[in-house]
């Protein structure tokens, strides 16, 4: 890749960067805190029931019909795939080791411009390895929430089933 398509690349691909700050951290962070605060049992299933219906709806993508989860966390392996290309190839020039102050190819300004893009680049990789991270976090921690209310839920009926043991195992063996 020359210069040119670096830049082209990096002004196209913004755009997806704006995206990923204002939809891909959002969702999984509020639906982090709905599932790790402490709330009353009745709101903590209502809680854990939105991060459910978020994550679980089905959207149409052609004919396909998939869930909402597993597009934001192919969207986002799809970020990391291009912030991991952008790093790998896209500075791969001949003149990368040129460092310091004095370079023979490059201007002082070219030299902070590519300092910059590469700093860009990394930071880039790792928010969508953050994102990717975030959203695997979410679901399994709505997993686990899911799991929790649903023995709740078991010990509950269970209490109110009208099964209560009224004598001990030594009170049997006295008799």
């Amino acid at each position: 890749m020359n210069f040119q398509e670096i830049s082209n690349t990096t002004i196209g691909s913004m755009m997806t960067w704006g995206h990923m700050i204002w939809i891909f951290f959002p969702i999984p962070v509020f639906c982090l805190v709905l599932l790790a605060m402490p709330w009353p049992p009745k709101v903590e299933k209502v809680c854990t029931d939105l991060v459910g219906s978020i994550f679980f709806t089905r959207v149409s993508v052609g004919v396909l019909y998939i869930r909402l989860v597993w597009v934001f966390v192919g969207a986002s392996m799809l970020l990391l795939s291009i912030a991991t290309r952008t790093l790998r190839y896209g500075f791969g020039s001949a003149h990368v080791p040129c460092s310091g102050t004095s370079c023979p190819f490059h201007t002082g300004e070219t030299m902070w411009y590519r300092r910059a893009s590469r700093y860009r680049a990394e930071r880039n990789f790792w928010l969508s390895l953050f994102t990717i991270v975030l959203w695997l976090l979410v679901y399994k921690i709505y997993a686990l929430k899911k799991k929790i209310m649903m023995l709740r839920e078991d010990i509950s009926t269970i209490r109110n089933d009208g099964y209560k043991q009224t004598h001990s195992s030594s009170d049997k063996k006295k008799d």
